[in-house]
């Protein structure tokens, strides 16, 4: 075989097909321009899902006449010079490969014009050859259209889906560009219909009213950052009963790019922890700041994944952020149909049969109680503190406050006090450790001996030492105060075999959760009326959410108004 330099065109498209994937990737690529100018309204159309035309119009600064034909050489771009730039990337895009792979695919004309200039100028291309340009009249900023995509490297064109998916494809792009940029007026019509159109006044909501309607944007709770994060983090997450069957929901910016990145993928996921049930995921638009030296974005060729040089800060801001948004929303749960009616029987008194509820709806947040007093206060109801009156079947607390009666599930509420100290000891760096008398041997698999040097820091965090005893045998010095009643070897296999499923800045909220489920007191289990005080006030003291981790609710709560409905009072 002789070796050939690839002509021009054959480089050129397959170049193109690298970067221009679909005509999503041509809007997004149009659009990214669009913004690197400065524009402040954003308009895009298309025809037959962008296969027939795409025309993508902005009033940005534009590009100066005597420039337009080097704009479409491959590698010229005005936002790169160097290498030392290439560390630090503050725009959409740096490559100068966009125009370039666009004209190779398509015909292409461009129109523009910079302030000042008399006239606009244009260019037209066919197969990446230039066919014309000149002046013609036109408004300031620039317009791309691109026609009969992929007319040159029909290959592509296999596979491209129906024309309703691509335009989908294309509405999901100025979607996730609106989220990003809500100060810039974004429209998007397809033939005859607008499908997007946003204000521009910068509120994210009034974006995400018009990417999922008005009803969702409403329930939409809104992050502005924690203060024990590295990185600033803003955006707007849904409620639990907004959740999805799967991550669609789900938009990620950094630095005002809209990214594919598993680690703050994986911290919005851990933020619900407790909050969704497995197989849902959150209704969620997260940005976060990041020092452009701290981003890769130049791993892929859409740019559309990044890579994070302190992914474990990253992780952090995020579920912190998003974590405290929902904790400030998170409610106590009402419950309903909690009495049933009594049944039709023969009796000369009727009585009242009770079952557990079928429907669960939320309720407001009782107001926090002073932080000097909430290590002695009991339990806040949203009408005061409760009284601990019992137990119900040795499971469920039973409390009376001012606007009606609480159930308390001793395990679930036990489970996500002991989860949430556990979380912020992780935090501190300062976990409560329990000696071990005489030390625990452990075997451990060749799997498990391989993982183990990236599992040890999360195994030290949490108060585990570990030290070697053999080939394939170590020996547990100490273990987590709190676990000091669970098996420590099914602890450490657990973390280890955590870390050989990929591990990650995560992998300790898993642990987390096992450690406080087996030491939590269990369904059944008889509490004395200290051991309920103290759940109540450590419920509360805690500052967490009303469920448990894995999503049960910890406490239910029955109205005065509906015990007096069912008694016939009201």
């Amino acid at each position: 075989m002789v070796i050939r330099v690839l002509p021009p065109a054959v480089a050129a498209g397959i170049a193109a097909g690298e970067v221009i994937e679909r005509p999503a990737s041509v809007v997004k690529e149009l659009v990214e321009n669009a913004l690197d100018a400065g524009a402040s309204a954003v308009d895009v159309e298309v025809r037959q899902g962008g296969l027939a035309s795409i025309r993508v119009s902005d009033d940005g600064c534009g590009i100066a006449a005597d420039e337009l034909g080097l704009a479409f050489e491959r590698h010229a771009t005005s936002k790169l010079r160097s290498l030392d730039d290439l560390a630090a990337v503050t725009s959409l895009g740096f490559r100068g490969e966009a125009l370039a792979s666009i004209a190779a695919a398509a015909h292409v004309r461009l129109l523009t014009r910079v302030a000042g200039a008399g006239s606009a100028a244009f260019v037209e291309l066919e197969g990446g050859v230039v066919l014309t340009q000149g002046t013609e009249a036109g408004a300031p900023g620039t317009s791309v259209t691109v026609e009969a995509l992929f007319s040159t490297i029909p290959a592509r064109l296999k596979f491209i889906r129906s024309a309703s998916a691509e335009t989908a494809r294309i509405r999901s792009v100025l979607d996730h560009m609106a989220m990003a940029y809500p100060h810039v007026r974004f429209g998007l019509r397809s033939e005859t219909r607008t499908l997007l159109q946003t204000s521009g006044n910068g509120v994210l909501r009034d974006v995400m009213a018009a990417v999922y309607g008005t009803e969702v944007a409403g329930s939409l709770i809104e992050v502005t950052g924690s203060a024990r994060g590295v990185y600033p983090v803003h955006g707007m997450v849904g409620p639990a009963e907004r959740s999805r069957p799967n991550r669609t929901g789900m938009s990620l910016f950094v630095n005002g790019r809209w990214v594919s990145n598993r680690t703050l993928s994986v911290a919005v996921e851990q933020a619900y922890t407790g909050l969704l049930m497995e197989g849902r995921y959150p209704i969620a638009a997260v940005l976060v700041d990041i020092p452009p030296a701290e981003v890769d974005a130049n791993v892929h060729p859409n740019k559309r994944e990044v890579r994070l040089v302190r992914d474990g800060d990253a992780f952090t801001s995020v579920q912190r952020a998003v974590r405290e948004a929902l904790l400030a929303d998170s409610p106590v749960a009402e419950a309903r149909g909690l009495l049933a009616p009594p049944p039709a029987i023969a009796a000369p008194l009727p009585t009242v049969a009770f079952a557990l509820p079928p429907v669960i709806e939320r309720a407001p947040l009782p107001e926090p109680a002073a932080a000097t007093a909430v290590a002695q206060a009991p339990l806040q109801g949203s009408g005061g503190p409760l009284r601990i009156l019992g137990q119900i079947s040795n499971t469920y607390v039973v409390a009376e406050g001012a606007d009606g009666m609480y159930l308390i599930d001793q395990h679930a509420a036990h489970e996500a006090v002991l989860y949430y100290r556990l979380l912020r000891q992780w935090e501190e760096g300062q976990p409560e450790v329990q000696p071990m008398l005489e030390p625990l041997p452990v075997e451990l698999t060749p799997e498990q001996v391989e993982a183990l040097p990236g599992a040890q820091p999360t195994l030290e965090r949490y108060g585990v030492t570990l030290e070697p005893f053999g080939d394939a045998t170590w020996l547990v010095r100490s273990v987590p105060l709190m676990a000091r009643s669970i098996s420590a070897a099914k602890l450490v296999a657990e973390v280890l075999d955590a870390h050989r499923g990929g591990g990650g800045a995560e992998t300790h909220l898993a642990v987390a959760a096992s450690i406080a489920c087996h030491s939590a007191v269990r369904a059944g289990q008889p509490l004395g009326a200290q051991e309920m005080e103290a759940l109540s006030s450590a419920l509360l003291a805690e500052d967490i959410p009303q469920h448990c981790p894995h999503g049960r609710p910890t406490m239910l709560r029955v109205t005065t108004s509906a015990l007096e409905r069912e008694f016939g009072r009201s």
